[in-house]
């Protein structure tokens, strides 16, 4: 999955109806708007590099959990949305350190 992070000044910026905010990576899927993405001196566009759920924001988590297809993640903390994604990807098993039971 490719994600691009805004390097620049402003507090942040939208394009192609997308919001960037600097030094958040932002999931962006549409093969054109990468290429112009890219192309532009301002974002940095990475498709190998991982992503700490921690760095996610809560939608993007969300996001993540309507594709995981979590039950209820509309009413999720960003630290439940972050230990049922961990749960999926560790096989079923939640963190020791996670407050969800």
């Amino acid at each position: 999955m490719p994600y691009v992070t805004y390097r620049g000044k402003n507090a942040s910026l939208r394009l192609y109806s997308i919001r960037f905010e600097p030094a958040k990576p932002v999931l962006v899927e549409d093969s054109v708007v990468l290429e112009k993405l890219h192309e532009h001196p301002d974002f940095e566009v990475n498709a190998e590099k991982v992503i700490l759920l921690e760095d996610l924001t809560v939608p993007q988590l969300k996001d993540k959990a309507k594709k995981a297809g979590i039950d209820g993640f509309a009413d999720l903390k960003k630290p439940e949305l972050i230990a049922a994604l961990k749960a999926l990807e560790g096989g079923g098993v939640p963190d020791a350190d996670s407050d969800t039971p």
